[in-house]
């Protein structure tokens, strides 16, 4: 009897231990990104996310501590954590899960390169209020249960889908961190 296993990976795991892209690897959106021009990013911070529930009006499900740091050029980072994160590893370009953004006005689109499906890029949406915090839809806003929910990328979307989903939105809180550094991103 013979057994044969054929795996497909469309991914790579780099030094740190986190999921990279293959190198022939196409981003849709990073054709798409500009320079960050404007103040509603703020590159000298992290956005964090901590002790939020999955659920509305439920304790039962908690979600994972979690950082999002964004480069002007684009492109960001996002990692979780049991700890508020250290600085080296807010600075060390090789941990996290990676992907790009693009922006218009205080909409964020997210793309970002997963495990999923043997490697594949994810779409998340959110909003910056004007404190400069982050709030991101917890599902993908494009569809719910196989539904296109027809939100388009307009902020009456976001928000409706925001205030409207059983899901609690992610909650980021923007935090500056002394001691940030500029490492050019190896995605």
């Amino acid at each position: 009897m013979f057994l044969f296993a054929v795996s497909c990976s469309h991914y790579i795991v780099n030094s740190s231990g986190y999921i990279r892209p293959p190198k022939n690897y196409k981003f849709p959106y990073k054709n798409k990104t500009t320079q960050l021009t404007n103040d509603i990013i703020d590159t000298t911070a992290i956005y964090y996310l901590h002790d939020s529930n999955y659920y509305r009006d439920s304790d039962a499900y908690k979600n994972g501590d979690e950082y999002i740091r964004f480069y002007a050029d684009g492109r960001f980072k996002t990692q979780g954590t049991k700890e508020f994160p250290k600085i080296e590893d807010i600075n060390n370009v090789e941990k996290g899960i990676v992907g790009y953004y693009v922006l218009k006005g205080h909409l964020i689109k997210m793309q970002l390169f997963t495990d999923i499906n043997a490697g594949s890029d994810q779409l998340e949406f959110g909003i910056f209020d004007d404190k400069g915090n982050l709030t991101v839809l917890h599902e993908n806003p494009r569809s719910d249960m196989g539904f296109d929910l027809g939100i388009g990328w307009n902020e009456n979307g976001v928000r409706r889908k925001i205030e409207h989903s059983f899901f609690n939105p992610k909650q980021y809180e923007k935090i500056v961190v002394p001691g940030m550094t500029y490492d050019q991103p190896d995605w």
